[in-house]
């Protein structure tokens, strides 16, 4: 049962035209090998949540946080032996959205997500389990509303 709590920051980074970046784990990976993810990790201990997702936004694209627009409901689950409590951010960064340096040890490829590909998120996935999957669709929801908005 799990009993370990760990927090984990996770960046939704939207391009120009309104699709969510997304890069898939290696196989190598112990949790979810080969499935489609966000930028984000563990907080480290003394370490808030935005300067853990400034940190891992550098560490697996290269990109630096340019500010957090919106937080999403924190999202909860575990893998048996740690408790997670996700918390989910729709930022902005600063570099080349065409060019993410990828941390090739943790993951193969990226990609940029519209509606259109969410079914994507779901390859190699447990049945279920659809975290990315609404992540992502919950951040397309909260840009298209800004976009109609303006």
């Amino acid at each position: 049962m799990a009993s370990k709590k760990q927090m984990i920051a996770s960046a939704l980074v939207p391009d120009e035209r309104g699709r969510i970046f997304v890069q898939r784990r290696t196989l190598q990976r112990r949790l979810f090998p080969g499935c489609w993810d966000l930028i984000g990790g563990h907080v480290e201990h003394g370490e808030d949540v935005l300067s853990a997702l400034k940190r891992e936004i550098h560490e697996e694209t290269g990109w630096r946080l340019k500010s957090a627009s919106h937080e999403l409901a924190p999202k909860y689950w575990n893998d048996g032996a740690v408790e997670y409590q996700e918390r989910r951010f729709i930022v902005e960064v600063e570099g080349d959205p065409g060019n993410p340096v990828l941390e090739t040890s943790k993951v193969s490829e990226f990609m940029w997500v519209d509606r259109a590909h969410l079914e994507k998120l779901k390859e190699n996935r447990k049945p279920g389990d659809q975290l990315i999957y609404d992540s992502v669709l919950e951040a397309l929801e909260v840009i298209e509303a800004q976009r109609t908005a303006r």
